[in-house]
């Protein structure tokens, strides 16, 4: 068993600009709507650095996404970036949504994200977002492979950056800064005495420069 260190507490959410802060007339509105319609999403201003956020869960992030999609009011045309996030009593995939007006592009544009809140930490998941906006794709795996959220019904749902042979998600707040012993074993991972050592230790295991150290791992 690995030694257990104090357990990571969720860091303190930051607060609401003073007064609050006031968007384009087409984002409020579009918030507006989807508040009214999906009546246990939640809105989060001040967090985003130039973008309104609205939190939904695995359950209805779908259902809404679609709506942010396909709405009159400001459809949401493009995904610019997707982040999965560690919060350590809870996990966020991050959609970045824009509207584009095509085809002039080169302008401002207006943004919304959304975020997906998973509780679960045993075995995170949310739907694929793939359906809506198909450039999600790497992204969804990217954070698969690295946070360990699983998006259901992703068409090819595996590790993008990782060996298929690694263990862990080393972009998890409980993953040890230097990785994990047996995760370096099992893709036989080029390692130095340095890095083993400290993989033991961490791990409660007694260093040993004779065995643990092969030749292909030397310097």
């Amino acid at each position: 068993m690995g030694k257990k260190g104090k357990e990571p507490t969720p860091p303190p959410e930051p607060a609401e600009p003073e007064g609050g802060r006031k968007w384009s007339d087409d984002i409020e509105a579009l918030i507006a709507e989807v508040m009214n319609r999906f009546g246990d999403v939640e809105r989060r201003d001040g967090r985003m650095a130039d973008e309104p956020a609205l939190i939904a869960g695995p359950s209805n992030v779908h259902d809404v996404a679609s709506f942010l999609k396909t709405n009159e009011i400001l459809p949401l045309n493009f995904c610019r970036a997707v982040t999965g996030i560690d919060k350590v009593d809870r996990f966020e995939v991050v959609y970045n949504l824009a509207h584009l007006s095509m085809p002039d592009t080169a302008g401002e544009f207006e943004r919304v994200a959304l975020v997906v809140a998973i509780s679960d930490r045993e075995d995170p998941s949310t739907p694929t977002l793939m359906d809506l906006w198909p450039g999600v794709d790497f992204q969804e795996r990217e954070v698969f492979d690295l946070v360990g959220i699983k998006f259901d019904n992703h068409p090819d749902l595996r590790r993008i950056l990782l060996d298929e042979e690694f263990i862990g998600h080393p972009l998890r707040k409980d993953y040890p800064l230097m990785g994990r012993w047996e995760d370096m074993q099992a893709i036989e991972a080029y390692l130095d005495e340095k890095q083993i050592r400290a993989m033991k230790e961490e791990a409660g295991l007694e260093f040993d420069p004779e065995k643990d150290v092969p030749p292909s791992y030397k310097r």
